[in-house]
């Protein structure tokens, strides 16, 4: 394998051919560090906890969320702003409804324009509260589950 060194001094580009080598370059530096961290995941549960907090709902993570989140395999990575937009359309089009599943329930929410799905499953917590936890996210287009599907 080339090392950037050895380009330089054997591939004769020019100098705008190597700045658009460069950019490229520092994109895919970017496009790594734009992961979803812990503290943006946080400030997602935060947010959801505050919609939710109207039907008596907790949202929780598990940490498989935030490697999945985070994989190659959803091949466009998934942003903060399409994790948002999940909970909020989720809350508008079913949030009367999910608390109505009860504890022990499990279901998948999907979101038909980014084809983002987040299997949950619903438990009570020690002070009773209904929790829902998020146990993973993928972007897939056919997700095959035997559990219902909420659509948003």
């Amino acid at each position: 394998m080339k090392k950037f060194k050895d380009y330089i001094e054997t591939e004769s580009f020019t100098e705008e051919e190597w700045g658009d080598i460069l950019f490229a370059k520092e994109l895919e530096i970017r496009k790594i560090s734009e992961d979803v961290s812990r503290s943006d995941l946080d400030q997602i549960e935060k947010y959801a906890d505050k919609l939710f907090a109207a039907v008596g709902i907790d949202v929780e993570f598990t940490r498989h969320f935030l490697d999945r989140v985070n994989d190659e395999r959803n091949k466009k990575p998934i942003n903060t702003a399409e994790l948002i937009r999940l909970f909020r359309l989720t809350y508008k089009k079913h949030g009367k409804k999910i608390p109505k599943m009860g504890p022990d329930a499990q279901a998948v929410i999907h979101d038909m324009e980014t084809d983002v799905n987040m299997p949950f499953v619903l438990q009570r917590d020690r002070d009773g509260m209904l929790d829902m936890v998020a146990k993973t996210v993928m972007r897939k287009k056919d997700f095959k589950t035997s559990n219902q599907k909420l659509k948003v």
